[in-house]
């Protein structure tokens, strides 16, 4: 599974790394990728998008670790 997390660096606060829940998780990176081309930057409010255009907020697809997840039912 692939999730979409959005990454940040605030110079006094640090690195923050956020999941974005509301696309869920995709099977494949490449659909995590394209999910993250269909909706960013145009569902942006103004200060995100512009974080955005300037390379301060990045989206990017990272691999779930199924490491201890409980087996389906």
């Amino acid at each position: 599974m692939w999730a979409v997390v959005v990454v940040t660096v605030n110079l006094l606060a640090g690195p923050q790394a956020i999941v974005v829940t509301a696309p869920g998780t995709f099977k494949t990176e490449a659909g995590c990728l394209a999910a993250i081309k269909a909706s960013v930057p145009a569902s942006l409010d103004a200060p995100s998008k512009a974080a955005f255009a300037s390379g301060a907020r990045k989206y990017v697809c990272v691999r779930v670790d199924e490491l201890g997840a409980l087996p389906p039912h």
